[in-house]
C-alpha cells in the first residue's frame, strides 16, 4: 500500500513562530470564459509545509537542491521510532532507543505525536526540536543515514531558538551533511508500521536552500 507522509499545502498551512503564510489566488477560470484555470501561488517563505532543509539553508557552502540525484531522494531502509512530546523539548534519545535502530537504516522518521495541534498555535510556538548533540550520534552510529524527519514544524524549538541554530549547523554540517524533513504527516504511521522503502519529490530550484516536498511510502501490510 503507497500512502503519503506530507501534508497538502493550503491557505491554512502553519508557519514557524506563525510569521510566514501560503496563499492561492485564481488567475483564470474556464467559468468566466477563459481558456483554462490556472493560480497564483505565493510563499512568503519556502520553508512551509513538509519540507526539506538541505546543507545550504545554514552551510553556505552546504549542498544545494540541484546538488542531488534522482537516486539520493530513494530510501530503502526506512524506521520509525516514537518519542511522544507534549511540549516544546530538546529531543535526545536514550541508548535504548538507538539500539532499537536498525543500523542499515538511510531515512530516520521521529513521530512526536504533535501532529494533533497542528491546527493550534502551540504547534509553532511550543514545539519540540532535536538536540544538536543527537546529530553526531546518529552519524556515528547509522553510516547509512543520509536523511531524518518528524512531525514538528521545525528542528528549532521555538523555546530554544539560540540552541535551534547550533543543530541545524551540527545536522547540516559538511561531516554529518544530513537532510532534514519538518512537518511531516505522521498520523497514519507508528513504530510497528513496517516501511519497504520512501520516495520523497522536492521542488527543484536553482540556489535551493531546501523547499516543500512530496513523501509518498510504500507499507508493507503483512
Amino acid at each position: 500500500m503507497k500512502i503519503f507522509l506530507s501534508h497538502s499545502l493550503d491557505q491554512n498551512t502553519p508557519s514557524y513562530g506563525d510569521r510566514d503564510k501560503f496563499t492561492i489566488s485564481v488567475n483564470s477560470e474556464i467559468i468566466k470564459g477563459e481558456g483554462a484555470n490556472t493560480s497564483k501561488w505565493n510563499f512568503s517563505n519556502n520553508h512551509m509545509g513538509t519540507h526539506m532543509d538541505t546543507p545550504f539553508h545554514f552551510i553556505e557552502y552546504g549542498k544545494k537542491t540541484l546538488d542531488y540525484t534522482a537516486e539520493e531522494f530513494w530510501f530503502e531502509n526506512v524506521h520509525i521510532i516514537e518519542k511522544i512530546s507534549d511540549s516544546g523539548i530538546l529531543i535526545m534519545l536514550s541508548e535504548k532507543e538507538i539500539d532499537s535502530i536498525p543500523l542499515d537504516i538511510d531515512f530516520l522518521i521521529i513521530k512526536t505525536g504533535y501532529g494533533k495541534y497542528r491546527t493550534k498555535d502551540k504547534y509553532h510556538n511550543d514545539n519540540p526540536g532535536l538536540n544538536s548533540l543527537l546529530a553526531d550520534v546518529l552519524k556515528n552510529r547509522f553510516t547509512k543515514l543520509k536523511c531524518i524527519g518528524f512531525d514538528f514544524i521545525s528542528l528549532t524549538s521555538w523555546n530554544h531558538r539560540n540552541h535551534g541554530k547550533v543543530s541545524h549547523l551540527a545536522f547540516l554540517s559538511e561531516r554529518n551533511n544530513f537532510l532534514i524533513v519538518e512537518d511531516m504527516d505522521l498520523n497514519h504511521v507508528n513504530k510497528k508500521t513496517k516501511l519497504k522503502s520512501l520516495i520523497m519529490a522536492p521542488f527543484r530550484t536553482e540556489q535551493g536552500n531546501g523547499g516543500p516536498v512530496t513523501i509518498i511510502a510504500d507499507i508493507d501490510e503483512k
